[in-house]
């Protein structure tokens, strides 16, 4: 290739990648900490964060709140219905404290409800729940909870909290070290600046969990950490939940990962298609081992198969959930999800003290990722580029050997 040729490439490709194709928002975002609580919530440590998502035909409300175990609730409304919330009641976590002024379309919801320390003894990176022994329960509710930033524009709306100094009253057990807990909602397609960088819609919220620097077991020579989440949701609580590993062909966003783990409800009776209308869970098996997010940091995630739960009510009765859904949880789908960080070799937890787990949770259909604009015209300039540059050469032949053949015959003459 000339060096003419070659800069003209050059130049194309760098104005595409500064192009902007265009911002396109599909729901307006407001959002409220503490919403009309007043007084009484200053007198605590309480955070709730109110995120309203308006769009043209209907409304997403989610509430994120760390008063007992971190949970998120998803509800989708008319437009015209509103967030009531009971503040002596649901401080004190009563049942019927949260409500809409109509009763929502569909609601779903998640608990962080665990996190699990287990003894990887034989460096498998698989955890066995039944063997007590090498396993420690942390229940988030026991440590403090503090809130470092608040953030809310046009684009998303992002809430950062800091649980340390963890103290489990029941038990007596203290833990030193921190849970970073990172919630973001967003009001159109697009990928998070967050890596790694999950591809999110306007229906969605992300969470990003760290482990920074979590004391381990003295007795544990091999600890790792799992995450338990509690589902609860509007699906057929006879039928698991449906766990989908799907395999990409573009690591673009992602580097080194070609897979997608998604999770979705199953149906219930008013639904007519659950894989547009349910709600799910999605994510990239990646856990990364230090603040530097990069492939040369990063280890991997195992997922189990979901696990019932027998007494519905009281496995929510800790959480936010249970101020909305109360006793009617009875009749949802309640289930358990586990997810370990850490593969084999990777040097257990104590390698870097330090690990991440990333994942959304949204309403509808689960996006794909597909492959970017820079991406294709790359490809095709790739492709195409050396089958132009053969056409071209052989016309300069073709042509140089007309010209050399008239040549020839004028001199004859």
């Amino acid at each position: 290739m000339s060096d003419r040729m070659y800069n003209v490439v050059l130049s194309f490709l760098l104005f595409v990648t500064s192009v902007n194709f265009g911002y396109c928002t599909e729901r307006t975002l407001r959002s409220w900490v503490n919403p009309d609580c007043g007084a009484l919530c200053k007198d605590t440590n309480l955070t709730t964060v109110y995120l309203r998502a308006d769009g043209l035909n209907d409304t997403l409300h989610y509430l994120w709140d760390f008063g007992g175990n971190p949970s998120i609730l998803l509800a989708l409304t008319s437009t015209s219905a509103f967030l009531n919330i009971s503040w002596e009641d649901y401080i004190a976590k009563k049942k019927n404290s949260v409500t809409f002024t109509e009763e929502p379309v569909y609601t779903f919801g998640i608990v962080i409800n665990k996190i699990i320390e287990f003894n990887d003894i034989n460096d498998t990176a698989i955890i066995n729940i039944t063997n007590t022994v090498n396993t420690n329960i942390l229940h988030p509710m026991f440590f403090q909870w503090d809130r470092k930033t608040v953030i809310s524009n046009n684009e998303f709306v992002s809430l950062d909290m800091e649980g340390s100094n963890y103290k489990d009253t029941l038990t007596n057990i203290s833990r030193q070290g921190t849970v970073k807990l990172s919630l973001r909602g967003f009001c159109s397609l697009d990928h998070s600046e967050m890596i790694p960088h999950m591809l999110h819609t306007e229906n969605s919220t992300q969470v990003d969990i760290i482990l920074d620097h979590m004391q381990v077991n003295k007795t544990f020579a091999n600890s790792r950490f799992a995450i338990e989440l509690l589902v609860v949701g509007e699906g057929n609580p006879d039928i698991p939940l449906f766990i989908d590993p799907k395999k990409s062909l573009d690591d673009e966003h992602t580097p080194g990962v070609f897979e997608v783990v998604e999770v979705r409800t199953p149906p219930y009776r008013h639904m007519n298609d659950y894989q547009t209308q349910g709600a799910y869970l999605q994510w990239r098996p990646v856990s990364y081992t230090s603040v530097v997010r990069e492939s040369t940091n990063s280890t991997e995630t195992v997922q189990y198969p979901p696990i019932k739960v027998s007494d519905h009510t009281s496995a929510i009765e800790n959480s936010m959930l249970y101020c909305y859904y109360g006793d009617k949880v009875n009749d949802l789908l309640t289930q358990r999800i586990i997810v370990s960080l850490g593969t084999k070799g990777d040097g257990f937890y104590r390698r870097t003290s330090y690990s991440t787990w990333t994942f959304l949770i949204g309403y509808g259909t689960p996006p794909n990722e597909k492959f970017s604009y820079l991406v294709i015209m790359i490809i095709s300039i790739g492709l195409g580029l050396p089958f132009v540059i053969l056409i071209a050469t052989g016309i300069y032949l073709c042509v140089r050997k007309l010209h050399k053949r008239s040549s020839e015959s004028y001199i004859s003459q």
